[in-house]
């Protein structure tokens, strides 16, 4: 487990007592698997954080109170799966808060979950407790019962080595791992260059795609390069969005703010406001971490 080397010191961001966060990487055996961990603390948050998609499927522990989501309080969600989502969601919490995000890279979870298809989790949060999985039980406990963060994160890593060891390695795993790169670096590629790419026809492209990364290429593709504005706009370094709309490859003004609107819920203008009310709240720097 390594802090995020460009993170400054200290270890936790400079940030009011009301909210504390940080990003950490996997041990090094793990980067092809984990992308990061994300670590959140706070007294309460009563102000509402729209959270982007982010292409990744995740497992979510919360360590005391789970968040409200979208106006919804599930107690019962203390450990979950996940999976690929193309909406954001709008978080908040009345409650003393810590909670570990394990976000994993796009293609990987499926090998990590015994095989099951990342399809299954598409736009869901599983509970580990419903997955009739003793040893997701087990984990969801030791974790929520960990002494600190750095411990659970121990927990969580070699939990998912043990998950690996007892998996066979897909043979499409080096592809998936190139095109992944390949869709972060230039989010304007086409399915069909994708599948080019991993030499695959289209059709066995997707299916492949869809099972180990939870969502078809092209949707994936579009999630890429919103992440690419969101991130853009979290800056706050762009104001009339034209660099976006040009380096992202948009047709137009009228097609960014359209796709825009679809993954984030709000207007590129409006979610310059709620970025610049989170950089007033003293938590822009944290946010930003979890869009890593």
């Amino acid at each position: 487990m390594q802090q995020f080397s460009c993170l400054p010191p200290p270890l936790f961001l400079p940030t009011p007592p009301m909210l504390q966060s940080r990003l950490l990487l996997p041990s090094v055996p793990l980067r092809p698997f984990i992308h990061h961990f994300w670590v959140m603390r706070a007294d309460a948050f009563p102000h509402e954080m729209s959270v982007m998609p982010r292409g990744c499927s995740k497992w979510i522990f919360h360590r005391m109170e789970p968040f409200v989501v979208n106006g919804v309080e599930e107690r019962g969600n203390i450990a979950t799966v996940c999976g690929q989502y193309h909406t954001a969601a709008r978080i908040s919490s009345a409650h003393p808060i810590s909670l570990i995000f394990v976000v994993f890279q796009p293609y990987a979870m499926k090998m990590v979950m015994g095989g099951m298809p990342c399809s299954l989790f598409y736009a869901s949060n599983v509970d580990m407790d419903s997955l009739g999985m003793p040893e997701f039980k087990e984990l969801k406990r030791r974790v929520t019962d960990a002494a600190d963060d750095e411990e659970a994160i121990e927990l969580v890593e070699d939990f998912v080595m043990r998950q690996l060891a007892r998996s066979p390695e897909s043979v499409y795993l080096p592809r998936l791992q190139y095109v992944s790169h390949a869709i972060e670096q230039h989010p304007a590629l086409s399915p069909a260059e994708l599948a080019e790419m991993a030499c695959l026809s289209e059709r066995q492209f997707r299916r492949i795609f869809d099972e180990h990364v939870g969502m078809s290429p092209k949707r994936l593709l579009k999630v890429a390069r919103f992440l690419h504005a969101a991130r853009s706009i979290q800056s706050l370094e762009t104001h009339d969005f034209t660099d976006i709309v040009y380096g992202m490859g948009y047709t137009d003004h009228s097609h960014f703010n359209k796709d825009f609107r679809e993954f984030a819920g709000m207007s590129p203008t409006e979610y310059l406001q709620h970025v610049r009310r989170l950089n007033d709240d003293k938590v822009l720097e944290g946010y930003r971490t979890y869009h890593y």
